[in-house]
């Protein structure tokens, strides 16, 4: 009684609507509802709310209904919320509550609702409304809850051995209930047997009691007939036929007997065995009620595998939100850097605009140091020339000093042989220098220009050798190289310059000496001269040819590099725009596997309903079987259910099997469409560069040569394209 006033009072702490300052206005469940509503409305929703039936006045039924619904919902909530079991000594008697208003079950109930008011998310709030109260009133509340807690503890203690569904004792409550199942069924038929033969004794029971009545009905006529009739032997022979039947009758009384104390023994037999029976279905009833809490606390745990994995992902995240914020920071570190970079470099751009009118000064300084050095490269040609052609004449002079001389003494000793032989044969060996001398002649007879092509089209021989070899990727590599081919042009070209220039000193040289001699020379001179002034010209004209020859190469060089870069840029562009379209792809490659991953979890969480399902099914089944309870109609409903759910798995595969195809098929058809724009852009490229080329030099001989070698080059690239 204490309790239930002292929860009563605790109850006026939340501030309900609903009456509740009596046990009979508590009675009718509505304050309990809506006190369950405030304390955890994830639970008790408005909806459930909804359920509660306010006006109920005087209706026991309806304030029955009203509590159990309440008293479901709190083993519920204790169960799956709080992990918890509650035993039956804790759960009130809502009967009692409704009909009876009894203040024993409603503390119960208020207890309970106490249990969920300091477990819940809020607890802190209620404990502190507690602590507020009065000191009696809260030292109740305290024991009530170390009560509730004590009790749960203990059934959950109790029930913990049970849990393992492999334990032995599991194995034994099973081992004992198909035992007495079996029992049963051997006592309910020994009953029917039993049943059999009491029915039975009774007909024959009551069909001696029969022919004995008819007997003794018998006995009297005759008795009556011998009083008549006096005949003595009639009345001997009647009285052993009386003596045979009182000897029947006897033994079909002790018979009659034996059949009682039989059926007294099989019926005590067949109590016991009802009582056993009744005992052996209670036992059943209470493993199947442990089944249904082992399959709870399994379904319990495998949530708290679940939430555990749940909790290692988040752990994961947060290490990755670590690492994600430093790396952060790092970049806000670069960044500032970089800023300070650009501030520096903006720095020196502005120092450096207050150099470049002395860089320009500089500039053209440099350029009349390069005209000077070029006019004193000019002077130490000439200056070298004429040392040079002086040191020849010297040297000259000389050869032809000991020329003489050697014909002198040749000539001395020629005359003294032809006064001492008299002519003999002149000797016809050759001396073995000429054929060097022959082969310095050969070899000095080809003019340097056109050695120097020579060694021009060998260079450009090897590259086009090596521009066949290298892969068509290389095409940077390929303009670099046509890049060094035309610097070492203008090298070559500068070179060949300088020579034309010394032949112009060395061609001046010559006309002024024989303008000296003209007054010796006289017109063989003149046509001499002209003849040199003719070759002046045309190496000045050649001069000026390669120099346009060179500037015309420099310009379809650029212009190419020009056409490649635009290439390049277009090349790129279209890689940015499939690499966007690959991003795309991606991300709906992602959001497929995202769905898959949810169909999947899907397919997982049917296959575990279907298991618990078949589970019980099977449990119902083993238990209900001996009753024979069950209908077919229940049987084939569970059948075509299960074939549904088969059915729904492999439609799920299957549509994870042609999103799988599918995907694979665009990756192929995005990588081969990449690859052959990338083939054919580059091969573009290189034919637009080799016209522009073509075009500068017109149809020469290295045009010529370009021309099958791309031919060989294009053909093993076209039939691996096919």
């Amino acid at each position: 009684m204490e309790l239930c006033q002292s929860l009563l009072t605790w109850l006026h702490t939340l501030n309900l609507s609903a009456l509740h300052s009596t046990p009979q206005e508590t009675s009718d469940g509505v304050a309990v509802a809506q006190a369950l509503n405030q304390i955890a409305p994830e639970w008790f929703s408005n909806s459930w709310l909804a359920k509660i039936k306010t006006d109920v006045g005087d209706n026991w039924r309806l304030k029955v209904s009203n509590l159990k619904k309440i008293v479901e919902k709190i083993v519920d909530l204790y169960q799956e919320g709080f992990n918890q079991t509650l035993p039956d000594s804790v759960k009130p008697d809502v009967n009692r509550i409704g009909e009876y208003c009894d203040e024993g079950e409603l503390g119960k109930l208020l207890q309970l609702v106490l249990g969920c008011a300091v477990n819940c998310n809020q607890k802190q709030d209620y404990i502190t409304a507690i602590m507020a109260m009065e000191e009696d009133v809260q030292q109740v509340i305290m024991q009530s809850i170390q009560a509730l807690e004590g009790n749960v503890g203990s059934a959950t203690a109790s029930l913990a051995p049970s849990l393992d569904p492999d334990g032995p004792q599991l194995t034994r409550v099973l081992a004992e209930l198909e035992q007495a199942v079996e029992a049963r069924d051997e006592l309910a038929r020994r009953c029917q047997e039993l049943d059999l033969q009491a029915s039975l004794l009774q007909e024959e029971k009551a069909s001696i009691l029969q022919e004995n009545r008819r007997v003794q009905e018998r006995l009297r006529q005759l008795e009556a007939e011998e009083a008549n009739i006096g005949s003595g032997n009639r009345l001997q022979e009647l009285r052993k036929q009386l003596d045979s039947v009182k000897e029947e009758l006897y033994k079909v009384e002790t018979a009659r007997d034996d059949y009682r104390a039989k059926v007294e023994h099989q019926d005590r037999e067949l109590q016991d065995l009802r009582m056993r029976t009744d005992e052996l279905q209670r036992k059943a009833e209470e493993a199947q009620h442990l089944k249904d809490e082992v399959d709870i606390l399994r379904e319990t745990a495998d949530r708290v595998g679940q939430y555990e994995a749940t909790i290692a992902s988040y752990k994961k995240k947060l290490d990755e939100a670590s690492d994600m914020k430093r790396q952060l920071k790092l970049l806000e570190d670069k960044n500032l850097e970089l800023v300070q970079q650009n501030l520096q470099l903006e720095d020196d751009v502005k120092k450096s605009g207050t150099w470049r009118p002395q860089l320009e000064q500089y500039k053209k300084q440099v350029a009349e140091l390069h005209s000077q050095l070029a006019e004193e490269t000019k002077r130490a040609d000439r200056v070298a020339f004429e040392s040079r052609k002086a040191a020849e004449k010297l040297t000259a002079a000389q050869r032809e000093k000991e020329r003489l001389i050697l014909e002198r003494d040749t000539l001395r000793e020629n005359n003294e042989e032809l006064k001492c032989l008299q002519m003999q044969a002149q000797p016809t060996t050759v001396s073995p220098g000429a054929h060097s001398a022959e082969d310095d002649m050969s070899e000095g007879m080809i003019p340097p220009d056109v050695r120097q092509r020579l060694m021009r089209l060998e260079h450009e021989n090897k590259l086009l050798k090596l521009n066949q070899r290298g892969p068509e990727e290389e095409k940077v590599a390929i303009v670099q190289a046509l890049l060094d081919d035309t610097n070492q042009r203008n090298e070559m070209l500068t070179a060949e310059n300088r020579r034309m220039n010394q032949r112009m000193i060395e061609l001046e040289s010559q006309v002024s000496e024989l303008m000296e001699k003209h007054a010796e020379g006289g017109a063989d001179l003149k046509s001499h001269v002209h003849e040199l002034r003719v070759q002046l010209k045309q190496a000045q004209d050649e001069k000026d040819r390669r120099n346009n020859q060179m500037e015309q190469k420099e310009v379809a060089l650029e212009e190419s590099r020009h056409t490649f870069q635009e290439s390049l840029k277009k090349s790129r562009q279209e890689i940015l725009s499939l690499e966007e379209t690959l991003k795309r792809k991606d991300v709906e490659y992602q959001n497929l596997e995202e769905q898959l991953k949810r169909k999947d979890q899907e397919k997982q969480a049917i296959e575990e309903k279907y298991k618990r399902c078949m589970e019980k099914a099977k449990t119902v089944i083993n238990s209900l079987e001996p009753k024979k309870v069950l209908p077919n109609m229940d049987v084939n409903v569970l059948c075509s259910q299960l074939s549904e759910k088969d059915q729904m798995i492999e439609e799920l595969q299957r549509n994870k099997e042609k999103c799988k195809q599918e995907i694979e098929l665009e990756g192929r058809l995005m990588s081969s469409a990449l690859h052959t724009l990338g083939l054919s852009r580059h091969r573009e490229a290189v034919d637009q560069h080799l016209a522009a080329l073509n075009s500068g030099q017109g149809q020469s001989f290295l045009a010529r040569q370009r021309q099958p070698t791309n031919r060989r080059r294009t053909t093993p690239h076209n039939y691996n394209s096919k």
